[in-house]
């Protein structure tokens, strides 16, 4: 034990053993204060920076989605195109067996307004009529890709004009009829239960008209 101690001793009064300890003692210092630094750093960075809060609607009814301002996006240019060619020509894809449904389907994806002036339109120009009286299966699709015309902010509400061209065709045992069409679509931001998409078109402009 003494011999033990006496080895001891002389180490640690060893001056190479002291420098090698000094020396390592600076580094750990050097490293803990680099850690400090950096934690510090960040800490003034995060207040400096803070996080943006995330805002989710949950309605109970639906999967929570994130609140996202009425003059803001919530979809990118090639899914809001996509989202009006498959709502603007859903009226069109219609048979009159399924015409209720398919009617209701697409009339979700409207404002009020919107679907009530479009759904005026098409009876008063006799398409409701016929498409009973002949038996028709109709069917839409579009014949390039659609476009943004406009995009504008009303009374706090995004506003997008998409235009593209499509083409219907309606037949039934006896007879095909095949038209040209163009689809003005107006879409305003909404947030509301009714849409959880976020989007609603405001008004649907249908006319004759070749590529």
């Amino acid at each position: 034990m003494r011999l033990f101690n006496s080895a001891v001793t002389r180490r640690l009064t060893d001056p190479d053993f002291q420098g090698i300890v000094v020396d390592r003692s600076l580094l750990l210092n050097i490293a803990l204060a680099g850690v400090v630094i950096v934690f510090a750093a960040h800490d003034a960075y995060i207040r400096a920076h803070p996080p943006t809060p995330l805002y989710f609607y949950v309605d109970g009814q639906n999967a929570p989605r994130p609140a996202v301002a009425l003059t803001s996006p919530v979809l990118g240019q090639d899914q809001l195109l996509g989202w009006a060619v498959k709502w603007a020509i859903a009226p069109y894809n219609i048979n009159y067996r399924d015409f209720p449904t398919q009617m209701n389907t697409a009339g979700a994806h409207y404002t009020l307004n919107g679907w009530n002036t479009f759904a005026k339109s098409f009876i008063t120009q006799g398409n409701l009529a016929k498409l009973r009286d002949a038996k028709l299966l109709c069917y839409a699709q579009p014949t390039r890709a659609a476009t943004v015309r406009a995009e504008t902010v009303v009374q706090g509400h995004a506003r997008y004009v998409i235009q593209f061209p499509f083409i219907q065709t309606c037949e039934n045992v006896n007879q095909q009829n095949t038209q040209m069409l163009m689809a003005t679509v107006t879409i305003d931001r909404v947030e509301d239960l009714d849409h959880p998409d976020g989007l609603a078109i405001e008004q649907l402009v249908v006319s004759s008209g070749r590529e």
